[in-house]
């Protein structure tokens, strides 16, 4: 049975979403990363530029994960019951990271500085940013893997081993760096806005390290993922290769443009070349949602209930999307107002 247009445009606009929590959140969670290696003498002006750069908008970037994880739920339940059974642990994992992160961000902020309240709760906000992306993206390798068997209403999978295979562990990593990389090169166009050249350059150089870092780990991952994950290898050979080319040149240009101090042309090259990463994963996986066993047709909802469902997406789209938009115009446009050095997220 084929995917019919309703599944496949829900999926499209599940993948959308997916890609926009990783270029958005994940950049977040990069963001923790950096803050948790910050030393030496501009150590607190490192993590006042991060808690800037963060803060008006790190709670609508999580939006994007509810949105995926509601619309799973909503159009494929079959794959979202499967997944909730064979990966209950890391996905736990990665929602106390996220939790944690959170309360962390927020406690720290309002902390007097330079206390143990303050340290402790920075300790937390940079672990969890740390933990929760390596997570995820195990997660993603181990649906891609193989090591999950659903027939039926029963699903087969080992509590860890499902999803620390030797692809997931590179998975892991590739997903955290390439938060930091996008985190690093982010942040050094929140930097030259605050007129400062010190950390510009550190960033500089941690986004040109996090960039070749994630170019050698990508390219791992397709020889690990050619012993561990045989059919996606072949859907990346058939199908996804032009997304791994893409991802290639951007990641190339992102770099380049680093090198020279074009960070604007390298802030867009390292979302397309990210972006691409997981465009192809999920090109090269279709048409499973969890591989080998389970594919979209037969994870859908019945098309009586997809209609609706695609309909009230367009709908939230075109409600959301212009405010979310405004948000990120009024915090992140060129002539953003410069945050204050104790900025923290509001309350909600």
């Amino acid at each position: 049975m084929s995917a019919t247009a309703l599944e496949v445009t829900l999926l499209l606009a599940i993948g959308a979403g997916l890609v926009l929590y990783v270029l958005l959140g994940g950049a977040d969670f990069g963001g923790g990363v950096w803050d948790l290696v910050a030393h030496g003498r501009t150590r607190e002006r490192e993590r006042s530029l991060i808690s800037a750069a963060i803060g008006p908008v790190w709670e609508a970037n999580h939006v994007w994960l509810i949105f995926v994880v509601t619309a799973l739920f909503a159009g494929f339940p079959g794959a979202f019951a499967a997944l909730g059974v064979a990966l209950y642990l890391p996905f736990g994992i990665a929602i106390a990271g996220i939790v944690m992160r959170g309360g962390a961000f927020a406690f720290r902020a309002y902390g007097e500085p330079n206390t143990g309240w303050q340290r402790g709760w920075t300790r937390v906000f940079g672990i969890a940013s740390l933990v929760t992306p390596v997570v995820l993206g195990m997660s993603a390798a181990a649906i891609a893997s193989g090591r999950i068997h659903v027939d039926g209403d029963v699903v087969r999978a080992d509590l860890v081993g499902a999803w620390t295979g030797p692809l997931s562990w590179v998975a892991g990593l590739l997903s955290l760096v390439m938060c930091a990389f996008l985190a690093a090169t982010y942040l050094t166009v929140e930097a030259v806005q605050r007129g400062d050249g010190e950390l510009e350059e550190r960033f500089r150089r941690r986004a040109l390290g996090a960039g070749l870092l994630a170019g050698a780990l990508a390219a791992g991952g397709l020889v690990v993922m050619h012993a561990d994950a045989p059919l996606l290898w072949h859907g990346m050979l058939e199908d996804g290769w032009p997304f791994v080319a893409l991802s290639a040149v951007a990641g190339a240009v992102a770099l380049g443009a680093t090198y020279r101090g074009r960070e604007r042309i390298a802030r867009a090259s390292a979302a397309v070349a990210v972006a691409s990463v997981v465009a192809g994963w999920g090109v090269a996986q279709w048409p499973y949602l969890i591989v080998p066993d389970l594919t979209a047709p037969d994870a859908a909802a019945p098309k009586s209930s997809l209609g609706p469902i695609v309909l009230g997406l367009a709908a939230g789209a075109a409600l959301v999307g212009p405010s979310l938009l405004l948000l990120f115009r009024v915090f992140k446009g060129s002539r953003a107002p410069a945050s204050p050095a104790r900025h923290g997220p509001t309350p909600g």
